[in-house]
């Protein structure tokens, strides 16, 4: 055999061994006894409901996936549940949950090394709030029945949210294909979020429901985006019935009362009306114990969990499926197709009755009421991701109103907005981490009495705790702690420059606060000076700092665009344009203007801070901020400097449309008539008028250039032939004159402004007109006699064009 194929031989053979050897790392053992252990995720927070089953040792599945969109969402693990495990975790997979999922099936690879047993709970963890999604402890429940066999399931005292019955969901398929199910020893907690089956009833109301989990029983979820007092209804209509299906229905009520309660209870309908609750002749939609005159024994539906997770309620119940009440329940039959009914509306409680009175549920069919064909024992899903809550609760808020202290204390935490969270936590106005709503420019007072344990800030850390750290503390510190009775008083004032949300936290301990949301109030309000600009349609307002100028800029009448510009006009001006697009987002650009027409408007590069721009019933509003000195190198804008110690000339425009691709009709059609002067660091501003002084500062002016230098002039060019002496008389007279009454205007404007500085052109020309002038005197009172020959001759010509420049720069 040649060396060259041994050595092919070699390289074949080399790269089997590797691809074997890569083949068996690739491969994963099945070696720890938590294969197989599958569990449900418990719903903290975002909507988040999905099964979890470990495959190998290496991975696991996750199916049924539901979960609104986070910012840094991760797969995590902790020793234990309590907020102090969960911060002190670690990420256990390089998967990235990003974005909504709806209904989703994952596989999920662990790291490299690490076990199932160094995993004690996983959590969907994000990072940039510290906050706990939902969970899984992944512990054996040994108490829970095997998916097929049923069994008691204890049910839940408190809420929201707590534990409740088993769904006992079928197990996912196996990698083989097949389902059989673990052993009882392989399963964690089974979670009453998690449903068999489900139907879309609307677009904000779902049905929910798992046959057998107690034989002869369903488990059915009602589940919307509801507010406090209203209701969910869901139940079946009267057997044999075509039309007016309501009528003679057996439906549970369902929802939160405005304790923050869940409650359901057995209803009959006897007429499409509330309650008449009068026990002689009961009528319309009332319990089925009230029909019965009894107070209790008729209410078929077992409230087993109910909860009210960012604005959606979901409220688990059982019922028989065969009742014994036989005049105001349904027997179902869940291999037979049977007619359901469902409405939502409002309860009007009555503190002087037991029960709640559903009231009408309105229009239109398929949002507020509706029926469907429905088989208990089909097996459905048509429900894809998380409900929408149009409507979500906030959770408490409190606003902070300008002259009024905000007490801060600490307490036990009973329902924290963003979990995990400690045992105590902060209040404000004795509510449970609420979140604050301040104004930007309103003066916030905290009056901080949570103990001398508890020190209070403001700062940009979503968690706090971490005094040392680099985040931006904006109020408050290590020393802002007080008590009762000695409180610390804290002032903050909110301003252009405090970001949208902030957080109010403890300085030393970690998540016993919550969100701050500083929001744009008043213009006057956020911005210390406001003036209403020439003509009153324009109003600005701005606030000065040693480096820059904040600028708000509020049409007082609709428009398609709005424009300031820095200049006494619209032309060789520096101009900033606000508008609204056809998307309705708002635009503001900034322009170099040397011409009237289109050609002549310039886009210049010009970095803008703090863009806001908004149109409210077709007024433009818009904020921008800006350095009094631009930081660039070249280019137009770099000129665009601003004084803040003397006037700035600003002048305003009009249109009915702006673009980026500008045409001749992007012209204004209502411009201001004259500037306006604008003193920054004075905090004025007053419209420019034509001053009546300086006014006869030019008629003066007028009558020196326009008609005694001139008219001397002319006298000595064409006089001297008609007299030999009345020329020069007339020459000298109009020339005097002309100076005295260039000097007497000169004072009357100096008078007026109260100063002479050379820093406009107008004043430059005019003195050198005036220094023309006072030579033209001099070489006139030095006139030598004709008979000097050529001397008289240098000075003729001198002294005549000594003048002109003079003239052509009054012209000028």
């Amino acid at each position: 055999m040649r060396i060259s194929d041994c050595r092919i031989s070699f390289r074949i053979v080399l790269v089997t061994i590797f691809l074997w050897i890569g083949t068996a790392s690739a491969q994963c053992s099945s070696s720890s006894p938590r294969v197989g252990f599958q569990a449900d995720f418990v719903m903290v927070q975002h909507q988040l409901r999905g099964s979890f089953r470990i495959v190998n040792d290496c991975s696991f599945v996750v199916s049924r996936f539901d979960m609104l969109p986070g910012i840094d969402v991760k797969w995590w693990s902790a020793v234990n549940d309590d907020v102090y495990s969960f911060l002190s975790g670690k990420t256990i997979s390089d998967a990235k949950l990003a974005g909504l999922y709806s209904n989703a099936t994952m596989e999920v690879t662990l790291l490299k090394g690490l076990a199932w047993e160094d995993i004690k709970v996983l959590s969907v963890w994000d990072s940039a709030t510290a906050s706990n999604f939902g969970h899984i402890i992944l512990q054996l429940n040994q108490s829970a029945p095997p998916p097929t066999s049923g069994g008691p399931v204890v049910e839940a005292p408190n809420f929201p949210p707590t534990l409740g019955p088993s769904p006992l969901l079928a197990p996912p398929p196996l990698d083989d294909g097949s389902s059989s199910p673990p052993t009882s020893s392989m399963m964690g907690n089974w979670e009453p979020t998690m449903f068999e089956n489900c139907v879309a009833l609307s677009p904000s109301f779902r049905v929910r429901w798992t046959l057998g989990v107690v034989p002869g029983t369903v488990d059915i979820g009602l589940e919307s985006a509801l507010t406090k007092t209203q209701y969910m209804a869901f139940g079946w209509a009267k057997p044999g019935i075509t039309e007016q299906y309501m009528i003679g229905a057996d439906v549970v009520v369902a929802g939160i009362d405005d304790k923050g309660f869940p409650l359901s209870e057995d209803y009959f309908m006897s007429s499409y009306s509330e309650c008449n609750w009068d026990k002689s002749k009961p009528a319309g939609v009332c319990p089925d114990s009230f029909f019965a005159g009894t107070t209790s024994g008729l209410n078929n539906s077992e409230m087993l969990h109910g909860q009210q997770i960012d604005g959606i309620t979901l409220v688990r119940y059982r019922r028989p499926l065969a009742s014994l009440d036989i005049n105001y329940d349904v027997s179902l039959n869940a291999s037979q197709e049977m007619v359901a009914v469902w409405a939502m509306g409002s309860l009007a409680p009555d503190s002087m009755r037991v029960h709640f009175t559903p009231q009408n549920h309105g229009l239109p069919q398929g949002v507020k009421y509706g029926y469907l064909n429905l088989t208990l024992g089909s097996s459905l899903d048509q429900c894809f991701g998380p409900l929408p809550a149009s409507n979500a609760s906030q959770g408490n808020i409190v606003v902070a109103d300008r002259g009024t202290s905000l007490v801060v204390t600490s307490d036990v935490a009973y329902e924290y907005p963003n979990p995990p969270n400690p045992r105590k936590v902060l209040y404000i106005n004795s509510k449970e981490a609420p979140i604050l709503r301040v104004e930007r420019g309103v003066p916030v007072t905290f009056l901080v009495q949570a103990g001398h344990d508890v020190s209070f800030y403001v700062t940009s850390n979503p968690i706090g705790g971490s005094g040392r750290s680099s985040s931006k503390i904006y109020a408050g510190g290590p020393d802002a702690h007080g008590v009762p009775t000695i409180p610390y008083t804290l002032k903050w004032l909110p301003d252009r420059r405090t970001p949208d949300k902030v957080y109010y936290q403890s300085y030393f301990q970690k998540k016993m606060g919550w969100m701050v949301q500083v929001v744009d109030g008043g213009l006057s309000d956020m911005y210390n000076t406001s003036h209403l600009l020439a003509d009153g349609q324009v109003t600005l307002f701005w606030t000065l700092t040693s480096t820059d100028v904040y600028f708000a800029v509020r049409g007082e009448r609709k428009s398609g665009y709005l424009a300031v510009a820095f200049g006494s006009g619209m032309l060789n001006s520096f101009a900033y344009v606000a508008w609204i697009d056809d998307k309705g987002n708002g635009h503001i650009g900034t322009y170099w203007i040397t011409d009237k027409d289109a050609s002549g408007i310039h886009p210049t590069a010009e970095e803008l801070f703090n863009k806001k721009c908004e149109r409210v019933d077709g007024v433009i509003t818009f904020e921008f901020s800006r350095p009094l000195k631009p930081d660039c190198q070249s280019g137009q804008e770099c000129k665009n400097v601003i004084d803040a110690t003397s006037a700035l000339k600003m002048v305003w425009a009009m249109g009915d449309e702006w673009s980026v691709n500008l045409t001749n009709g992007n012209i204004h059609t209502i411009v201001s008539t004259t500037p306006t002067l604008i003193y920054l660091a004075a905090g004025a501003a007053k419209v420019e008028e034509l001053q009546p002084v300086l006014e006869v500062h030019g008629f003066m002016m007028f009558f020196a250039w326009g008609l005694f230098f001139p008219g001397g002039a002319m006298a000595a060019r064409y006089f001297k032939h008609i007299n030999q002496d009345g020329w020069l008389r007339i020459h000298v007279y109009a020339q005097t004159s002309g100076v005295f009454v260039t000097f007497l205007g000169l004072l009357f404007a100096v008078a007026e402004v109260k100063r002479l500085e050379f820093d406009n052109v107008h004043t430059k020309l005019g003195f050198v007109c005036l220094l023309s002038v006072c030579l033209q005197a001099a070489t006139g009172f030095l006139r030598p006699p004709k008979d000097r020959g050529l001397l008289r001759t240098v000075w003729e010509y001198f002294h005549l064009m000594g003048f002109s420049p003079g003239l052509h720069m009054w012209l000028y």
